[in-house]
């Protein structure tokens, strides 16, 4: 089994539905709110969304990742939209007036460069309605950077026999990390590396503000503890006013 295939068939077992997470992305949302989640991965987020009438679409460019999503939705005979598509061209996929855009999981930092980046929160501020807002979850890279972390912590899950590493090695000369995955599954064990953008927290809200966003509120986790340089994750919520 090659490692893709490994990983979307282990991935809520991986990155299971946690309800403090919901509770950051479902806050202030009503049935008729019109919602995109970034990369939705199998729907882990999305589909408990749609369940209460919230019209919310999930977005992933990885196929599988949708067809489980679309599985999933299938079974629990819900009404919803899931769309294979880069974040990039979520304006491809959406016709605006939203409510939220989410974008969590360390996605963010799949795309190549800082413009990029800035490409992708141009067109979340253009597909937001005024009021709406984006949620944005990364990995803390100013801990990884400058504490020189090499490794997340390792996921096991001993009644599916999985175990889950993390690996990080940054390189100074292109500033980017390289993000080695291994996961086991029983005796099978495949290894996947992408180069990620290590995003600080600063860069991204100057990126934010470029874009047009105000109110920014910054977070250690989804229960909205402070930020400080040794949390493990980097929460924003940006709010677009005009």
């Amino acid at each position: 089994m090659k490692f893709y295939e490994m990983l979307v068939k282990s991935y809520d077992t991986i990155f299971p539905f946690q309800p403090d997470t919901f509770r950051f992305i479902r806050e202030g949302l009503h049935a008729g709110d019109k919602v995109l989640d970034a990369a939705c991965g199998t729907g882990t987020y999305t589909l408990p969304l749609q369940e209460e009438g919230i019209l919310a679409c999930g977005v992933d460019l990885e196929e599988a990742m949708i067809e489980e999503a679309e599985k999933k939705r299938q079974r629990l005979g819900i009404d919803g939209d899931f769309v294979v598509s880069n974040m990039l061209d979520i304006d491809l996929v959406s016709e605006g007036d939203l409510r939220r855009i989410f974008i969590i999981g360390n996605s963010l930092v799949h795309l190549h460069s800082l413009d990029e980046v800035r490409n992708f929160l141009a067109s979340a501020y253009d597909l937001l309605a005024k009021e709406g807002d984006l949620l944005l979850q990364i990995i803390n890279y100013d801990r990884i950077l400058d504490q020189k972390i090499t490794k997340l912590p390792d996921i096991r899950v001993p009644e599916a026999e999985l175990l889950f590493l993390r690996r990080y090695q940054y390189d100074p000369a292109i500033h980017k990390v390289e993000f080695s995955t291994t996961l086991t599954l029983g005796t099978e064990s495949r290894t996947s590396t992408v180069d990620l953008l290590p995003l600080r927290r600063a860069e991204l809200e100057e990126a934010l503000n470029e874009c047009g966003f105000t109110e920014i509120n910054v977070y250690g986790d989804f229960k909205k503890s402070p930020w400080t340089p040794n949390s493990m994750m980097l929460v924003m919520a940006a709010r677009k006013l005009k």
